[in-house]
């Protein structure tokens, strides 16, 4: 199972960023993400045997974390905006990068292990050849500000790769207090 930790957008945050899938959509050699998989990933699991989802579930129900605001602001693109291969909206806040932090501490005592450091974003397109056009559309929302979401839970996912996209089926919700 392809497995992943992630806080789901709101319906009002998708709504600010469907914007920009629109008119990311457009544009050539882009893939946007569906407006419903928007999300901010805290871990990416990977393939992970279905023996260990309880042992998973168990760790994370284990997290004591507030909830809190999340504002979501401006576009970027890693590596850059100049060589764009991932367009993402950015995240202000150090919240979640705590909370990511509780998340893979619980995930590194059963054996998981961060394939890169967290970078606080949701990520809205991604590139299949490079084009100007995204790098002016990134300028253009730099400083967007998309709004801002309570984080009262975040989730378990399965992530089910198909030639049109992925599909992500939530295994568990684990709230906040």
């Amino acid at each position: 199972m392809r497995l992943f930790i992630a806080v789901d957008m709101s319906e009002q945050i998708k709504d600010r960023l469907s914007t920009i899938l629109s008119e990311m959509s457009k544009i050539g050699g882009v893939k946007v993400v569906e407006k419903e998989n928007l999300h901010v990933t805290l871990l990416f699991l990977g393939e992970v045997p279905e023996f260990k989802v309880e042992q998973i579930k168990k760790e994370l129900s284990q997290i004591d974390f507030k909830s809190f605001e999340m504002k979501i602001k401006g576009l970027g693109a890693f590596p850059s905006k100049n060589n764009p291969r991932v367009v993402w909206a950015g995240i202000v806040g150090d919240e979640i990068r705590s909370l990511a932090e509780e998340v893979y501490a619980k995930m590194k005592k059963i054996g998981f292990k961060r394939d890169k450091d967290f970078e606080a974003h949701v990520t809205v397109a991604r590139m299949k050849r490079r084009n100007d056009e995204v790098k002016k559309l990134i300028e253009k929302y730099e400083m967007e500000d998309f709004g801002s979401m309570k984080v009262e839970n975040f989730k378990l996912k399965q992530s089910i790769l198909k030639r049109e996209g992925p599909i992500y089926i939530d295994l568990a919700l684990f709230s906040l207090r």
